[in-house]
């Protein structure tokens, strides 16, 4: 007797194997984009760099030193006449406010964020000489790396009127970041390289163990796509817990207490391509929902494979055209990036393939397939639409209650019946010319009964209480006799 579920076993493990997988394929592929594509790198630092706490450390750090290397002090008793110059030390506090909002002003400047971009593109481009063994000038046997921040300490300096002191007095060091020193240039070039190769290979595996699931799950294939969508779904949820968690530890490790709001805003700026990522994983697991419900012996399914039947079966020229023009699309915005494309190949090759035994299925459950059924389904659709309207409840709005005042029906019959007395008593002109208007077209039975009814309404609804239904009742009475 065959199995049920063959390969059930080996399913369940390779699929739990694809969630630790993708977990480190998501990290490996962030850390690779962060380090390696400097474009990645230099617009990360601007955005960075617009955040607000941010310039309001990169601001405090700039003037600390404007103010260290510059004797304002003595720079303004320079300029400052006669016995005004005993004022320069109150002039030189006043001024670093000035500095201060004047570097605020200098960050926000796109001129200057060009400045720090280039900054930043530069330091990352010896990086990654480094790390590739590309340089020629540092090694991992000597040198730094740096990011040099003169420049903006100048341009600072600038909006101040102390331009020319800075660029005398100011030395060359100044405004130098260490980012890695030539003791750890080794270690950083080990983990980037395996860093590296971990985020193509891994990505590949994560596609190639999902072709296997599918290949090994014959007969419930729905289910095995079912639980693979899940799982990545775990997964990617695992990495943005991670990446929560990981700011909460790391930014106070490594950052002082003054400086952690600007490192916290930077972390969570830096992690934004990892969260994109994640999210991206998540969308395409809700694509392996669909198809996991499409496949699926659901009657519900069924019937949309049918009605697909005859696009996808009939005419595969052009389904196979809209596919091919599709994946072009995605195969382009991936250019520049020679691992991401191979990734992104491997998927489209993954879609084609799953498209054509898409289509067989199609063509295996309906082999004759054409339009007569999809236009039974919409004649189908319109005669239950056409009935449904046929067999509306009618006069729904008859026996409605009458919402108002509790008195409202008590005295629509005192008033109605008012009038009636009136017309057969000859009372006062106006009523007598109401009464002979009205009913002459009604039948006075008719009549009473259509107010009995909204009594018993209003009675039902509450709109009136037990004694004054009762009341009502025997006015009535009393205006038939």
């Amino acid at each position: 007797m065959t199995e049920e579920r063959p390969h059930r076993g080996w399913v369940n493990f390779l699929t739990i194997l694809i969630g630790i997988i993708t977990v480190v394929a998501i990290l490996a592929t962030w850390v690779d984009r962060q380090v390696f594509n400097t474009d990645e790198y230099g617009d990360t630092s601007v955005k960075i760099l617009q955040n607000q706490e941010v310039r309001d450390a990169i601001a405090t750090y700039a003037v600390d030193e404007l103010y260290a290397e510059v004797d304002v002090d003595a720079e303004l008793k320079k300029i400052l006449p006669g016995d005004t110059k005993d004022l320069s030390g109150i002039a030189a506090g006043a001024l670093r406010q000035v500095a201060d909002q004047g570097a605020q002003r200098a960050l926000s400047d796109k001129r200057v964020q060009d400045l720090w971009r280039k900054a930043n593109i530069a330091a990352h481009t010896t990086l990654i000489n480094i790390i590739e063994d590309r340089s020629s000038v540092l090694s991992t046997g000597g040198g730094e790396v740096r990011l040099e921040l003169q420049p903006l300490i100048i341009e600072i300096a600038d909006q101040v009127g102390l331009g020319d002191q800075a660029r005398k007095n100011i030395p060359a060091d100044v405004g130098q970041v260490e980012i890695v020193d030539s003791e750890e240039l080794s270690t950083v070039q080990t983990v980037a390289r395996a860093i590296h190769g971990t985020a193509l290979i891994a990505s590949l595996l994560v596609l190639a163990l999902i072709c296997l699931v599918v290949y090994l799950s014959p007969g419930y294939r729905w289910l095995s796509l079912l639980w693979l969508a899940v799982t990545l779904i775990v997964a990617s949820v695992i990495v943005l817990i991670l990446r929560s968690v990981g700011g909460g530890i790391l930014v106070p490790a490594l950052a002082t207490v003054d400086v952690q709001p600007a490192a916290f805003a930077a972390y969570g700026i830096g992690t934004d391509l990892l969260r994109s990522i994640a999210r991206t994983v998540i969308w395409a697991s809700v694509g392996l929902f669909v198809l996991s419900w499409l496949i699926s012996p659901n009657r519900a399914a069924a019937s949309t494979r049918k009605f697909l039947a005859v696009p996808v079966g009939r005419y595969p020229a052009a389904v196979y055209a809209l596919l091919g023009l599709a994946s072009f699309i995605y195969l382009i915005t991936g250019v520049g990036d020679s691992r991401g494309f191979l990734v992104r190949l491997a998927i489209v090759l993954m879609a084609a393939a799953g498209m054509y035994f898409f289509r067989r299925q199609l063509m295996l459950e309906n082999p004759d397939a054409d339009f007569s059924g999809i236009e039974d389904f919409f004649h189908r659709s319109r005669e239950k639409a056409k009935g449904a309207w046929e067999n509306r409840p009618k006069e729904i709005s008859k026996n409605l209650p009458k919402f108002g005042n509790k008195r409202a029906g008590a005295e629509e019959g005192e008033g109605s019946a008012g009038s009636e007395g009136s017309a057969g008593s000859g009372g006062a002109a106006g009523s007598s010319e109401t009464a002979t208007a009205v009913l002459p077209t009604a039948d006075p039975e008719t009549s009473r009964l259509d107010r009995l009814e909204r009594l018993a309404a209003l009675h039902k609804s509450g709109g009136l209480t037990d004694e004054e239904f009762a009341e009502e009742k025997a006015r009535l009475r009393t205006d038939k006799e």
